[in-house]
């Protein structure tokens, strides 16, 4: 499975115009296209900020929806209307090697970066961790690497009902044994970089 996020950022003062276009666009993608896109905003971290996400069984059904909306004059003319209203738009794709679980409505987003010397035991350490995490909040966590962008980035993703409920899943794991063991052994692995956003979705 992969997952593809669409960064927006507004012109200074055009956050609620972008939001209103991004529902509108999700709306109009998931109903013509049978898609299961969603919008969500930041907290705590960037709040001039919008993101369109999606999830595909292949690259090749991301091919197909990416064709067809192209291809789709109504839908080009309110893409390219939106670049009056918003100062920068980027797109990444992930592959996911773990499936989070149902979408909730806040979501958290867990970025580290995996150094050049071992990347396989270090997503291999991250996969054991995002497993045992997922056993600890009864809840699926998901683990996602980059296919476009940088290449030694890697991400777990969970959700929950509430920012508390965020904040109380990630509690549970740093008190754990477990979790503290397989924590110690990331320097190996792992540049100093460590990285939490919250998100809302909207």
């Amino acid at each position: 499975m992969y997952v593809t996020a669409r960064e927006m950022i507004p012109a200074p003062g055009e956050m609620q115009k972008t939001i209103a276009f991004g529902s509108e666009i999700v709306g109009v993608m998931n109903n013509r296209y049978g898609t299961a896109m969603a919008m969500s905003t930041e907290i705590g971290g960037v709040p001039n900020k919008v993101w369109l996400s999606g999830f595909w069984n292949s690259l090749d059904e991301y091919q197909s929806f990416l064709e067809s909306y192209m291809s789709d004059q109504q839908m080009m003319a309110a893409i390219n209307m939106s670049t009056s209203f918003m100062v920068d738009i980027q797109d990444q794709i992930g592959e996911i090697l773990r499936p989070p679980g149902e979408r909730k409505a806040f979501a958290q987003m867990h970025r580290g970066r995996l150094k050049s010397t071992g990347v396989a035991e270090g997503t291999e350490l991250i996969l054991e961790l995002t497993n045992h995490v997922s056993e600890l909040s009864g809840s699926e966590c998901g683990l996602i690497r980059p296919v476009t962008g940088d290449q030694y980035g890697v991400m777990f993703v969970a959700y929950a009902d509430s920012i508390q409920g965020l904040k109380d899943m990630t509690d549970s794991w740093v008190t754990d044994e477990k979790y503290q063991e397989i924590f110690t052994k990331s320097p190996e692995y792992f540049e100093s970089e460590f990285d939490v956003t919250y998100a809302r979705f909207i």
